[in-house]
């Protein structure tokens, strides 16, 4: 971490976790991963010239944190940019079926072992523990991800198969040898037959259906290539038809395409137009490549056009995953409104008592779908602040702020009467930042995104810096959430909210 002269903690984008609270960050990044790929998240580039460091004003230190910025949003895209992985229905029928190829295999290897009928001595101890022996072999498949929607060749397919099945059987004499089952009534031959049957009956069923069965064999179209590799996207796809095509206007001729895939960055509106339009229309799902995220928050695409598109390749959930989501919501709040009742009545005091006005400041916020909406907040200002001199941006040393109010800001206390909102449903605990409706209103392109989920108390954007961000990096970051919104994600923002606030550091 780059330090000045004094020894004091940096607070620089590049080290968006004060030292005080490194440790804390390590160890939550630790406990959740990184929520996208399960690995750890990639420490943000030093500071290398400590003269632009130490002079914060100048046009150089400036011109270097916009290209830290870019940089991490390149890396954030590059993480949070990836489809979610969810277990399929042919995932659930491959587990299901194997559950009983298995002891299909079992029992052939007892009528190749004794043929039939079977002696109740050997096969009695089987009959006992066919259930924890099934569960071993799906188990143990699973940890082997011999259940994947697609392989890279039969050969991939037999050798993961292969491999967990020996790994199970391995364990399955274990099993037997803790358990103290009698060698002569379980024989180890049964495990050598029931290897070999077992991986000759689960292969060929599950070639059979991956192969054969039409709902998951998908038509994929490709928009020019970019800076992605097409194959590795292919590779991850189960048993599909590629289509190339270089001009967005070719989409209208595959309307019965299962996804498209866009490695080229989107140029002007009437390609917007079309993409839109085919997915709409036709419900197919879009897949960008990292490097065609910020193609959409282009300048060239304003008003409701860049929100139409926005809107139609926004990440979605299922109902349960929403629910857990509301579930968060309600249970977060009403906790620590409770926690922090105390706070909340000695902070009314202090406001009341300080300075004239209201206690509760209330504003006009633009919340999900454009849909405005009442903001709590304590007040920070005077009275009247905003009647007297319009609508300005808060800035640092800004006379309209109390002393108690810089304090409340600081400390992120004026934000409490919030958990009210999101109690009613008009924002959530983690989300993008409601913004005035003047913002809204004046720069349509950037913030027609924030539009399209519930606003937050905190977000992504709110936990990578400790500073305030230009709008159009906040967007950048708020798109990337929404792409990769989830119960854990927000867990997780959560958690790296806390050093934030006791930072009193932040955008």
């Amino acid at each position: 971490m780059v330090k000045s002269g004094k020894s004091k903690p940096c607070y620089d984008i590049r080290c968006f976790c004060c030292y005080r609270y490194e440790a804390y960050n390590n160890k939550v990044d630790g406990m959740l991963g990184s929520i996208i790929n399960r690995k750890p998240k990639p420490k943000l580039e030093k500071l290398h010239s400590p003269n632009v460091h130490d002079r914060p004003g100048s046009v150089a230190y400036q011109k270097q944190i916009e290209k830290d910025i870019e940089k991490d949003i390149e890396k954030q895209t590059a993480l949070l940019g990836q489809p979610k992985k969810r277990i399929t229905t042919i995932q659930v029928i491959l587990i299901l079926a194997d559950m009983l190829l298995v002891n299909l295999g079992f029992l052939c290897s007892f009528w190749i072992r004794y043929g039939w009928p079977f002696p109740k001595e050997s096969f009695a101890p089987y009959a006992q523990s066919f259930i924890f022996l099934t569960m071993i072999n799906i188990l143990i498949l699973l940890s082997f991800k011999a259940y994947k929607n697609s392989f890279r060749s039969s050969w991939d397919m037999f050798l993961k198969i292969s491999k967990g099945l020996l790994g199970a059987t391995l364990l399955s004499i274990v099993f037997i040898y803790v358990f103290r089952i009698s060698w002569s009534a379980f024989p180890t031959s049964i495990f050598g037959i029931s290897f070999l049957v077992n991986l000759l009956l689960v292969f060929k069923f599950n070639q059979w259906l991956l192969k054969k069965n039409k709902r998951i064999k998908k038509k994929i179209v490709v928009v020019g290539r970019g800076d992605i590799d097409i194959s590795e996207i292919i590779t991850k796809k189960a048993y599909i038809e590629q289509y190339q095509i270089n001009h967005f206007s070719e989409l209208l001729k595959y309307k019965d395409a299962h996804e498209i895939i866009i490695c080229d960055k989107i140029q002007d509106k009437k390609d917007m137009e079309i993409l839109v339009y085919v997915s709409q229309r036709f419900g197919i799902n879009v897949t960008f490549s990292p490097s065609c995220y910020m193609s959409l928050l282009s300048d060239k695409f304003n008003g409701n056009d860049s929100f139409g598109l926005i809107k139609t390749f926004i990440g979605k959930q299922t109902d349960f995953e929403e629910f857990l989501m509301l579930s968060l919501d309600i249970v977060g709040s009403v906790t620590f409104l409770i926690a922090y009742l105390p706070v909340i009545i000695l902070t009314s005091i202090l406001i009341k008592i300080s300075s004239p006005g209201p206690i509760i400041y209330k504003q006009r916020r633009a919340g999900k779908d454009g849909k405005t909406f009442t903001l709590y907040k304590f007040r920070t200002m005077v009275e009247n602040a905003e009647k007297l001199s319009g609508f300005k941006p808060v800035v640092s040393g800004d006379s309209r702020i109390t002393k108690l109010g810089l304090f409340l800001r600081q400390t992120r206390t004026d934000e409490i009467p919030q958990l009210l909102n999101v109690l009613k449903g008009d924002m959530s605990l983690v989300g993008p930042r409601p913004e005035n409706l003047y913002r809204i209103d004046t720069h349509k392109a950037l913030q027609g995104i924030r539009l399209a989920v519930r606003p937050g108390l905190t977000g992504l954007a709110q936990i990578r810096s400790y500073y305030d961000l230009a709008p159009n990096h906040k967007i950048k970051y708020d798109y990337l959430y929404i792409q990769k919104r989830s119960l854990l994600l927000n867990i997780y923002i959560l958690l790296r909210t806390i050093p934030v606030i006791l930072s009193k550091k932040g955008s």
